[in-house]
């Protein structure tokens, strides 16, 4: 869902009319968020979103792109209404193809620095960061985390929002909302889940966690469609959701 949104001084669209009022008006500026989810949930749509959320408020932005060539990146944005090629015309959006098999951890973060301060971004993509870690030999994953968390808190400290997207393996016996230790970088999370629900395939998202403010805590039905992905009603009268396979909480008639 796209529009306007009244928000709180202080506050930021996420691109999305329902999510912003999940979070009760937006992110806070300068918050770090991590959207976690497995393959085809919407993660790089959601971040799009919020890119183009930002330059519509006439801000600037920096995707750093870790596994997929930005020609690919605009495409596919393109193909859901989000004119990426334009904005980056235009100056507002950057995009950073980085290849961490090339650089190092502290080289490829620099270069995302750098490239922030040259256009003075005030958002900031990082998709996927799951591909980064693990192109990182397992004896330097520590190393990563450290550099990446400093990282982090340079750009927020300076009021950049910054929106970074995880690959988590889904599984209906074990949730794992983000592996290797990173959930701890971000002041929200976002999940996407799949589940089945009367023999079909949905989506749904829940602001797990936002630091500094109350949020909605009840799981969403969601959809992708040519506009973008579309937020719909909470799931009440479910039980079990988060094991992918929910149940409907039968009440029990009073005697």
């Amino acid at each position: 869902m796209h529009g306007n949104v009244t928000r709180p001084p202080g506050r930021t669209s996420s691109g999305l009319v329902e999510l912003d009022r999940m979070l009760h008006g937006g992110f806070l500026v300068g918050d770090s968020i991590l959207v976690a989810g497995p393959t085809g949930t919407g993660k790089t749509l959601l971040s799009t979103q919020f890119v183009a959320a930002g330059v519509a408020r006439g801000e600037t932005a920096v995707i750093a792109v870790f596994e997929e060539q930005p020609g690919r990146y605009l495409e596919r944005a393109r193909s859901l209404g989000i004119d990426l090629a334009k904005m980056i015309a235009d100056g507002r959006v950057r995009i950073l193809y980085l290849r961490p098999v090339d650089l190092s951890v502290d080289e490829t973060l620099h270069a995302i620095l750098a490239l922030v301060a040259e256009v003075r971004a005030e958002r900031v993509v990082i998709d996927f960061l799951s591909g980064f870690e693990l192109a990182v030999a397992p004896s330097f994953r520590e190393d990563f985390r450290e550099s990446l968390y400093r990282t982090i808190a340079t750009l927020t400290a300076t009021g950049i929002t910054v929106m970074m997207t995880v690959e988590v393996l889904q599984s209906f016996t074990d949730l794992r909302f983000s592996p290797h230790e990173i959930s701890f970088l971000a002041d929200n999370l976002i999940i996407q889940r799949y589940v089945e629900m009367e023999g079909q395939i949905r989506r749904v998202l829940a602001v797990l966690k936002m630091r500094g403010s109350a949020h909605d805590n009840h799981l969403r039905l969601y959809t992708i469609a040519s506009d973008g992905i579309n937020i719909g009603p909470s799931l009440e009268g479910y039980r079990g959701i988060l094991t992918g396979i929910p149940g409907r909480v039968v009440k029990r008639a009073k005697r």
